[in-house]
Parts: C-alpha cells; structure tokens; sequence
C-alpha cells in the first residue's frame, strides 16, 4: 500500500486497514458491518456521525473520520473520535473500541459517504471501498416501508385526533428524497440532508431515480479507482465464498478470514 505521509506511517499501518461501506441503504450494510466486526481486531461503525454529514458540498466530517481513524490504528488515544452520541449504535461501537487489546481494522459505513471518495482518499490512500448493491425493485420497497412512521393503535388515534384538534399535520411518512414543505411529509432534522434529491412525480418515482443515480456513479468510482472501490452484491454477505471475496478486496488472507452461514443480523424487507 501506498500512504501519504512517509514510511514510518507505512510501518506501522503495514497490516491495518481503514474500511468505508457504501450503498444506496436498505442494502444489507448492516451485514457488511457485522462481517468486519467478526475479523480479528475488526471494528466497524455502521453511520456513526450522520448528524454531521450532508450528501454534498462537505467532505470535511468525513475527511476528520478518516484522520481519525488513522491516527487511532497507529496507536493514538482511541477515545479521541468524534460520534453521534444520540446513536446508541455508535456509542456501543465506541466503546467497545477503548477496549480492544488489537486493533488491525476500522471503519464506518453510511450511504453518505458516495460523493467524497476522492477526498477521503486524498486525506488516505489506503482507504478501501466496500460498495453494497441491492436489487432496484426490492431497495425501492424497502424504503417505502422504511420511512413509513408507526404508531401503536392506540397513540395513531392519539395522534389522529390531536392533529385534527390543533389543525396541524398528521404525518405518515417521511420523504428524505424529494424537496417538501413539510405539509405531507414528516421533516427530519438529520436524515433530510444526507440524501440527494429529486424531481419525481412521486416518492416511489424518486427512490427509484435515487438507486439509479447512486449505482451509477458508484460504477464510476469503481472504474476510476479499481483497487480502491469495488461494487459487491448483497447476496455475497450470505454465503462464506462471497464474504471471502469482500474480505479479499479489504485485503485479509484467506488464513485470516472469518466467515460465516449466519452473518445476517436481520432479513432485509
């Protein structure tokens, strides 16, 4: 591997490496950072700052994470790492981390990260790229039902009637894909500005062209930096053979590989 800042880095960092996941969400990114966690010394955040990222236009969170990581992999103070407390997630991974006896991978993965490859790479080199692909039809679905708010029965009729009460929306869903008003759609403070959006006819219109342009620049990518980024179907997360080949690219030994029939935290829906 190539580093940035001399070969006393390049000693250290030799066998330790810095992963960022990818992929459009509902994705099984949640299984791509289960199999990281499962390596020796692995430890992976799964959208560990997401309150601090925009889709475009700021690298720097990210650019600081990256650092971040790096420093820490070279045996800096592990506790100086900027997360999103109210992720409870992101917490957990933390510290576990200020435990670890060995740490040989770290890493976040967060579909936010699509547009500052080449930042990230440029603050280090050694970045690898895990880019999770899901079938179109089924990630639109998905996040139909992802962003859809539930409510008990009995607090929907609360809420029901409380809207009605104070004239005020009784809101259903959320819609991080499309600019709004807030009238239909639930606003969200964070999440709103981590997706791209787009001039659809409707929100399931607009998922969809959000999958499109997502996986279309991440061929570009994966074209652009072939060692560096590399695009993986989410079927490869279920079978040990596909998770040999992401742990491949990451760049572990086969000897070295830990894999598994049951990584899937949870079925996609």
């Amino acid at each position: 591997m190539t580093y940035a800042e001399g070969d006393s880095v390049n000693a250290t960092l030799d066998n330790k490496r810095i992963v960022i996941g990818l992929g459009s969400g509902r994705s099984g990114t949640a299984s791509l950072t289960s199999l990281i966690d499962r390596q020796a010394g692995g430890l992976c955040f799964h959208e560990m700052n997401p309150s601090s990222a925009v889709f475009s236009g700021n690298p720097q969170p990210h650019v600081n994470a990256v650092e971040e990581f790096r420093r820490v992999l070279d045996g800096g103070i592990r506790s100086r790492l900027c997360i999103d407390y109210s992720r409870p997630s992101s917490v957990e991974t933390y510290q576990r981390l200020q435990h670890m006896p060995q740490l040989n991978i770290v890493g976040d993965i967060a579909f936010y990260y699509l547009n500052y490859v080449d930042d990230l790479l440029e603050a280090a080199p050694e970045c690898v790229f895990v880019c999770i692909k899901r079938d179109r039809a089924k990630t639109v679905s998905s996040w139909l039902r992802k962003s859809t708010i539930l409510r008990w029965r009995s607090l929907w009729l609360a809420d029901r009637i409380k809207a009605l009460l104070t004239r005020t929306p009784f809101y259903t869903e959320y819609n991080y894909w499309q600019e709004h008003d807030g009238g239909r759609w639930k606003n969200d403070l964070v999440w709103d500005s981590c997706f791209p959006k787009f001039d659809a006819a409707s929100k399931e219109e607009a998922i969809g062209m959000y999958w499109d342009f997502y996986y279309l620049e991440a061929a570009r990518l994966q074209e652009l930096h072939p060692d560096r980024f590399r695009i993986f179907d989410v079927e490869d997360l279920g079978n040990p053979e596909g998770q040999r080949r992401v742990l491949s690219f990451i760049g572990l030994a086969e000897i070295d590989m830990v894999c598994s029939e049951e990584l899937h935290l949870h079925r996609l829906t």
